[in-house]
């Protein structure tokens, strides 16, 4: 009885439970496809079909699945060759699935792509570096898996998802590396219909979308990883695609991002992204050690991902789109912008930009692992570089002479930056400046360099100034390299009717240099040593793991040799449109140096603008009615009626400013941001 009244009322709830857990089995794999989908939908979107290579690779495949070009054996820790089979195994699926394609449903390329997954799903090659096994492979194969999955043989998926499933999601990573891992797990959870998993790997991604001063986005909208290292084009590539792409594909379903975390993805491309690059080019400043990696210095392109983000947050469509188009080469960013959390400055003009890296005390220099980046272990002290057209630098690392860094003071024995504490800047949003406390060493640190190394940009001018500089057990020649760029057209030296021909010249009395759009001003005619020239490489000098080939180019390289020490000098970096104008600015600069030595570096322009970094407590002539005095180390940029301050040293401490006769004590942030401030000046 009691089996028959139990019975009885079972039936009367589990219909009904059934039904609902039915109907809730149905959503959540509804909502699976739709993450499944919208991803293929974005490989479509964003993805280019290689028909002519996918030909290639079909008619190379040997009857074991191999292609006879690809090391199986090689062990790389950064470039693992074997992989590239995965690739090309996801490239001829894409062709294979796109309708676009010449390939599409081409019953051949099905053939060798399951002939070529068989191959890797039976071998199952394993890299030295645990990101390939964990991330790099496991990407591949979910890109084959989502193209193919309908019409893959249940054995063949279920092998493929076995080599996915070597991914680790880690809930204790940080930056790049948590989104990839936390990318592919919800993926796998979508594939194999985990949707504890899936809403798992979204909430790690969502808690790393946050600002932050460990490792990711940062205040200031740069981009950490691997302790205070600037990645923006590295691992902060990783973070905004897979991110942003992932809110894209939740969005409008009960997973979607929350509104707060779409805004930060939002803000980092429009506040930092676009401006640490001219367009889609950006320099080796912003890369770390991916800088030293073929075809890397274009990595700021965004331009698949904007339409996906103009979706996903339509009230801010005009920004993004205003980024497009500069990203397409139509129009520039203007303004300065000085990233106190990056001790990274970048100023932009209709014409040009100009990019500074230095180093500080809260900062790291490059990375030098997995045999990547082998001669760069300068970058990021001083170096300083400007763009016209994006070819100045793009794959031109491979044959640069390393002891002649763009913009760099320096030795031919140097080896490391010393970290100290004075380094800032101070930006209006339309002007501004840098300085920094400046060091080098050799291997040993027995013999070195020292100076105070300032960078003022307004208009079409960079005004770089160099104070004190001096030599420790130093034994050999001391000098600046003004640029290190490719070759792109004649060389004016002092006269604008006469191009100076190939080869190393030797220049004395120079006045101004000019080529491609820009001009060279030392502040005093100067001794300059000027390289016009073909030069060779290969990129294994730099990266291991790159291609082999011989390289050449050609490319210019002034360098402004130095005499005697102590030594100040200044020179000008300015956008000119031909020789004549380079002529006419160093005849008659738009900038006078009010002051160049170790308590102060200043620069006024014809507006009666002034910036001036102090080292310590000092005052300055700031034009005929204009006296400026601080009572401790700050740097300002005074301009008619607005003070704007910073504190280069990033202390918090209270600075106390004296205009003439009116004194103002100002409390500065810690972070090295600017302060502004209304003074009146007098008439």
């Amino acid at each position: 009885m009691i089996m028959n009244i139990t019975g009885t009322y079972m039936r009367k709830w589990l219909l009904p439970l059934c039904l609902l857990l039915c109907c809730a089995d149905t959503s959540a794999s509804a909502q699976m496809d739709t993450i499944l989908n919208r991803y293929t939908e974005y490989l479509f979107r964003t993805s280019t079909v290689p028909d002519g290579k996918v030909e290639a690779w079909m008619q190379a495949v040997t009857p074991a699945g191999q292609w006879p070009d690809i090391l199986y054996n090689d062990n790389e820790l950064a470039g693992w060759k074997v992989s590239h089979h995965l690739m090309r195994i996801r490239e001829m699926s894409l062709a294979w699935c796109y309708p676009g394609s010449q390939w599409y449903g081409n019953r051949q390329l099905w053939e060798k792509i399951n002939l070529a997954l068989d191959h890797w799903t039976k071998y199952r090659y394993q890299s030295a570096n645990w990101w390939h096994n964990e991330i790099g492979v496991p990407r591949y194969m979910r890109d084959i898996i989502i193209l193919l999955r309908h019409h893959l043989e249940p054995q063949r998926l279920q092998q493929a998802l076995a080599v996915m499933a070597q991914l680790r999601v880690h809930d204790n990573y940080v930056g790049g590396n948590l989104v990839w891992c936390a990318d592919l797990g919800l993926h796998y959870g979508a594939l194999t219909n985990d949707a504890a998993l899936v809403k798992r790997c979204r909430d790690l991604i969502l808690k790393e979308i946050t600002i932050t001063t460990g490792e990711g986005v940062q205040p200031d909208y740069s981009f950490h990883q691997h302790s205070k290292r600037l990645q923006m084009y590295q691992y902060g590539k990783a973070f905004l695609e897979e991110s942003m792409r992932i809110a894209w594909q939740l969005r409008g379903g009960p997973l979607a991002f929350p509104q707060e975390k779409v805004t930060i993805l939002t803000d980092f491309v429009l506040k930092g992204w676009q401006w640490m690059a001219r367009g889609i080019h950006t320099v080796p400043g912003t890369m770390d050690r991916s800088a030293s990696r073929k075809n890397e210095l274009r990595s700021a392109d965004l331009r698949p991902l904007l339409p996906l983000m103009m979706e996903l947050e339509p009230q801010r469509k005009a920004e993004l789109e205003q980024t497009f188009r500069i990203q397409n080469g139509n129009g520039s960013l203007v303004g300065y912008r000085y990233y106190p959390y990056s001790d990274f400055a970048v100023y932009h003009r209709p014409g040009f930009s100009f990019f500074l890296k230095t180093i500080s005390a809260r900062t790291y220099a490059t990375e030098h692992i997995n045999r990547e980046n082998l001669k760069g272990k300068l970058l990021h002290s001083g170096d300083a570089y400007l763009i016209r057209n994006g070819e100045e630098y793009y794959n031109l690392l491979p044959l640069w002479d390393w002891t002649a860094l763009p913009g760099v003071t320096l030795f031919a024995n140097a080896h490391v930056a010393e970290r100290r504490q004075y380094a800032g800047g101070v930006s209006n949003g339309s002007i501004g400046f840098s300085a920094m406390d400046y060091a080098l060493k050799d291997s040993v640190g027995a013999a070195g360099i020292s100076a105070r190394k300032f960078w003022a940009c307004y208009g079409d001018v960079v005004v770089c100034l160099v104070a004190n500089l001096q030599a420790k057990n130093l034994h050999e020649p001391v000098y600046t390299a003004l640029d290190q760029c490719r070759l792109q057209g004649p060389v004016w030296v002092n006269h604008e009717m006469q191009e100076l021909p190939m080869g190393d010249h030797h220049l004395q009395n120079v006045q101004w240099i000019y080529h491609a759009g820009f001009a060279y001003i030392p502040a005093q005619p100067s001794t300059i040593d000027l390289q016009l020239k073909s030069v060779s490489g290969s990129w294994t000098t730099i990266n291991a793991s790159e291609i082999t080939t011989p390289l050449q180019d050609k490319i210019l390289l002034p360098v402004l040799r130095h005499g005697s020490l102590p030594a100040s000098f200044a020179y000008a970096l300015a956008y000119a449109k031909s020789a004549k104008d380079a002529k006419k600015l160093s005849a008659k600069p738009t900038w006078q140096i009010l002051q160049n030595d170790s308590v102060c570096q200043a620069v006024s322009f014809p507006d009666g603008t002034v910036m001036a970094a102090f080292y310590a407590a000092g005052k300055i002539e700031a034009g005929k009615k204009t006296q400026v005095q601080v009572n401790q180390p700050c740097l300002i940029l005074l301009q008619k009626d607005k003070l704007y301050v910073s504190d280069p040293k990033h202390s918090g401490s209270s600075v106390t400013i004296t205009i003439n006769d009116t004194s103002l004590v100002l409390t500065l942030p810690a972070d090295g941001t600017t302060v502004e401030k209304q003074v009146q000046q007098e008439k």
